[in-house]
């Protein structure tokens, strides 16, 4: 499957290139090719939507709009499609009043997809709804702060969460307790600085670079997977602020990563 992995949901994922959509199961080996659209692929999602039990694919496109009959454009203005798995076609969703960030991959939780969006003013956590299918900004806390720092989304133990470069040259993990409740958002993990092990014999400290770096996922025992710099991989105890390097054969070759569980759900 060529194209790059969008996401992994309900045992089923999600590729994507400029010229075709493709869902694809990995355990039964099936596949299938999204109807083609008129213009090249956008920002897209992928997600299940627990309520209908139906899978559902966003795509998000910018396109300027002339003001005039002259040469003057407007700002880009973000054209919405969806189509949900099992439908012959596209549907057209209207414009959303938002500018998505695509480097951060999109995150599901609750029946929800979320991303960064990035105005003038500050970022902002946008989810969409896949059982209304409408757009809403979540709610952050005052106490934390996102202007003008790298941070990203992911999804620990089925909670919404942010993760931030700190002043340490390390990682805070915001977490969202009750979802869509702004009082319930606590900053859970304030994880240092990591020198990976290649490294360790020099004398200077190497920090997380601010633009490559997050949270995979957690485990049962609390332990979380992070991915650094140079794609290495790394596990942090945060019981015993401690890390461990976890031993995964050709770590170092792996270009993206996605936490995916297995299914023989049929396309």
């Amino acid at each position: 499957m060529h194209g790059k992995l969008v996401a992994s949901s309900n045992g089923l994922l999600c590729f994507c290139n400029s010229s075709a959509i493709h869902i694809c199961n990995p355990l039964t080996g099936d596949s299938v090719e999204l109807p083609k659209l008129a213009a090249e692929s956008g920002v897209v999602g992928f997600g299940f939507n627990p309520t209908t039990k139906e899978y559902k694919v966003l795509d998000i496109i910018y396109q300027r709009k002339r003001l005039r009959s002259d040469s003057h454009l407007a700002p880009f203005q973000p054209k919405v499609r969806i189509f949900t798995l099992g439908d012959s076609q596209w549907r057209s969703l209207g414009m959303a009043p938002y500018q998505f960030i695509e480097r951060q991959s999109q995150v599901a939780v609750s029946g929800r997809l979320h991303w960064i969006s990035q105005d003038l003013v500050k970022d902002r956590i946008i989810s969409f709804d896949l059982t209304t299918e409408q757009f809403q900004a979540v709610p952050l806390t005052d106490r934390m702060t996102l202007d003008r720092q790298f941070f990203e989304l992911v999804a620990l133990r089925g909670h919404l969460c942010v993760a931030a470069s700190n002043a340490s040259c390390g990682l805070d993990i915001w977490v969202m307790n009750e979802y869509n409740v702004k009082e319930s958002w606590v900053r859970e993990f304030i994880i240092e600085g990591y020198l990976p092990k290649e490294l360790r014999s020099t004398n200077g400290r190497i920090p997380f670079l601010k633009s490559d770096f997050s949270a995979v996922c957690s485990f049962k025992g609390g332990k979380i997977l992070l991915k650094l710099w140079r794609k290495d991989l790394v596990l942090y105890d945060p019981v015993h602020e401690k890390f461990e390097d976890p031993m995964f054969e050709g770590a170092l070759q792996w270009h993206e990563m996605v936490v995916h569980v297995g299914s023989l759900v049929s396309i």
